[in-house]
């Protein structure tokens, strides 16, 4: 599991990474960097499940981290998943993985994510929100 990421990069790949700030301000710091995930997340997420012998639901801290290549607009989940990026400008990422969506305001950092499933009538729904952190880029 990722830990909260203390620096954010923009990477067009984790292995040509150059660091450039796109938050609180869209400061232009550029530095070689280490391959880490762009952004790192702290989030609440809440899971319920319903099915017909009744209804459970749980709740944890989750941790995760994603790259933002910011020229291509191409959003990625730490583990190399990409995501469909659905809105990618100044104020706004959203994106869908899977059956969920997840929407970043990018002058604060505030994370949400929500989504369901139905299958051989249990449903499942995932709802999740935290702050994503930004990285202070190195000096070269």
């Amino acid at each position: 599991m990722l830990s909260l990421v203390d620096h954010f990069h923009l990477c067009r790949s984790p292995d040509n990474c150059t660091a450039r700030a796109f938050l609180a301000g869209g400061a232009d710091r550029i530095a070689s960097v280490a391959p880490d995930p762009s952004v790192g997340c702290l989030a609440k997420k809440v899971v319920i499940v319903d099915a017909p012998k009744g209804t459970i639901s749980s709740s944890a801290e989750e941790n995760f981290g994603f790259w933002i290549d910011e020229p291509a607009k191409i959003v990625t989940f730490a583990d190399g998943k990409k995501l469909n990026v659905r809105r990618f400008d100044g104020r706004w990422i959203s994106a869908v993985s899977g059956d969920v969506s997840y929407e970043l305001d990018r002058q604060n950092g505030n994370l949400t994510y929500a989504g369901s499933t139905m299958k051989d009538g249990i449903a499942t729904t995932i709802i999740g929100a935290g702050q994503c952190t930004l990285a202070t880029v190195p000096a070269r």
